[in-house]
């Protein structure tokens, strides 16, 4: 995956290509807001051993789109998943995405990328007993702030009307582990503004 980002990225500061870099390529500002699902269907979510499933963790995000060609696009985006708090623990979580669109007609688009997601855990430390399987376990709060970096492999389509779209995005953690591998979604509406509205 970084091997192509590298190329994506020699192509695009070779002033002799036709993806070359320039201030006129950036096109649009997309805002969105949305709703997160972490590991859906893929984790037990209640003590009778149902998978987790449709749960609203709100997200807003802000995303920058640069024109390679006509069809294609470089979308670099920044998003925070609104603090959740679940048994005592409070999580917070930011990604910075960036993805290479292309777009078959001006209605669909399809995406692929990658991005650097940070989690951060925090609690007020002592104990707590949750359900493991058909019994329970006791689980550790944290006593002070965690944090994990993945870096994921996304896959994306989104479907257009004027300057509205509706996108649903997967996350893959841990691509190249089958074993370790788990996927989240976002889902959201998103909002664009082209560039020239600023100038």
């Amino acid at each position: 995956m970084k091997k192509i980002l590298i190329a994506i990225l020699i192509l695009s500061f070779n002033g002799n290509n036709a993806f070359a870099f320039g201030l006129k390529s950036f096109d649009k500002l997309n805002l969105q807001i949305g709703t997160w699902m972490e590991n859906y269907q893929q984790v037990q979510g209640t003590q009778d051993g149902d998978k987790n499933g449709f749960e609203f963790a709100p997200f807003i995000g802000l995303g920058l789109e640069y024109k390679l060609k006509p069809q294609y696009l470089l979308i670099p985006e920044a998003g925070y998943i609104i603090q959740r708090t679940s048994d005592e623990v409070k999580k917070n979580q930011f990604f910075l995405r960036a993805d290479f669109a292309y777009l078959p007609n001006d209605w669909l688009r399809l995406k692929l990328g990658t991005s650097l997601m940070v989690l951060m855990i925090s609690g007020d430390g002592g104990e707590d007993t949750l359900p493991n399987g058909n019994s329970t376990e006791i689980y550790y709060v944290p006593e002070e702030r965690r944090t994990a970096y993945n870096q994921t492999l996304d896959f994306g389509l989104e479907i257009f009307n004027d300057n509205m779209s509706a996108r649903l995005q997967s996350f893959v953690f841990a691509w190249n582990e089958s074993e370790e591998r788990l996927i989240s979604y976002g889902l959201s509406y998103n909002y664009f503004i082209p560039i020239k509205d600023f100038l």
